[in-house]
């Protein structure tokens, strides 16, 4: 089973991994816990939907900055996705990385 997640945004894949070193990345660059981010996302999304997106480029993508995780969700929004669609692809990036099982919200 890949332990990656693997998002196609402008004809281009994207791998994606949730570490231990990359949540402790994003929550840093949030300020706090990434399950207490997801629980007020509505508080912050673009933010923490794009950090997220960030650190989970960091495991396979050395030298991903933010900058470009921030153009990755203009570009994905750009294509006619929603917010809501970037995170079903964000709860699927969890699913594989293990930490919810396969359906589970």
């Amino acid at each position: 089973m890949n332990k990656f997640y693997t998002m196609t945004v402008g004809g281009e894949e994207y791998k994606m991994r949730l570490t231990a070193s990359a949540i402790m990345q994003i929550e840093k660059k949030l300020g706090k816990p990434l399950f207490k981010a997801l629980e007020t996302i509505q508080d912050n999304m673009v933010e923490t939907i794009t950090t997220i997106l960030w650190g989970a480029m960091q495991p396979l993508n050395a030298g991903f900055t933010m900058e470009k995780a921030t153009e990755l969700f203009d570009d994905y929004v750009d294509e006619g996705h929603s917010i809501e669609e970037l995170m079903m692809e964000i709860n699927a990036l969890f699913e594989t990385s293990g930490f919810f099982r396969k359906g589970q919200e």
